[in-house]
């Protein structure tokens, strides 16, 4: 059995979402590499890449809610199983197929994790082609897995900068791609829109993403993350209300 979320305090409740375990499952990411490590005595920390620049949220998270990280973990063996048996597709869309409601118009693939390998992503399109009335969106930094790659007219993947695999962005090989800055200064100074409510994942070129969760103590971007928790929130009201 896999785990679906339904909408967050960013996302819609029109919106589906599945997440894996972050950075274990992350093989493109580099300046926002985090993930979970089990210590000694059984519990839960943080551990940040040796190139992290900010903390991948979606790891604080696990850090912080048992639950979030029990559900990823699960998800996240499950699908290795159903890849080794040759049925993940089947699997994920039996599974989405549970959790479909009326309601749901989108479905977020990975809020937490990445393609970790190229048979899950395939996986994944196979499901998007069998649900065409959905709209199946993603970031992935494990961005070789995509070039060439035909993707289904309801799938949309933005490229995601600040991993191994900038140099395709750079290249122009993918025209949409999101950027994480520390203010929305920094964003505009830069030359990008911000959003905070996932509608540019839909539309063609770049924006700008700002900084969130559980920064390193004392660091540069926490102070940055503290202060666009509150800038966000009332700009998601705003979105949600417009």
């Amino acid at each position: 059995m896999l785990s679906f979320s339904k909408g967050n305090d960013k996302l819609d409740k029109q919106t589906l979402i599945f997440n894996l375990p972050a950075g274990t499952t992350c093989p493109g990411a580099s300046q926002c590499l985090s993930m979970v490590r089990i210590d000694s005595n059984g519990k839960r920390k943080i551990w940040d890449g040796p190139q992290t620049e900010f903390r991948c949220f979606a790891a604080s998270s696990e850090v912080q809610y048992t639950k979030v990280y029990e559900a990823r973990q699960r998800n996240l063996q499950a699908i290795r199983e159903a890849l080794k048996e040759g049925n993940c597709a089947d699997l994920i869309n039996k599974e989405l197929q549970k959790n479909l409601t009326k309601s749901i118009t989108k479905v977020r693939i990975h809020e937490s994790g990445d393609f970790f390998t190229a048979e899950y992503l395939l996986a994944w399109l196979l499901v998007a082609r069998h649900n065409p009335t959905i709209k199946f969106y993603c970031y992935s930094k494990n961005l070789p897995l995509f070039v060439g790659l035909n993707l289904p007219d309801n799938f949309y993947f933005t490229a995601s900068y600040g991993g191994k695999f900038d140099y395709l962005i750079d290249e122009g090989v993918f025209p949409r791609y999101s950027k994480v800055f520390m203010t929305e200064a920094h964003a505009k100074a830069a030359g990008f829109k911000v959003d905070v409510k996932d509608r540019s994942c839909f539309e063609d070129g770049p924006f700008a993403l700002l900084v969130h969760g559980t920064q390193p103590k004392g660091s540069e971007w926490g102070k940055a993350s503290r202060a666009n928790r509150k800038i966000q929130k009332v700009t998601v009201r705003e979105a949600v209300t417009a």
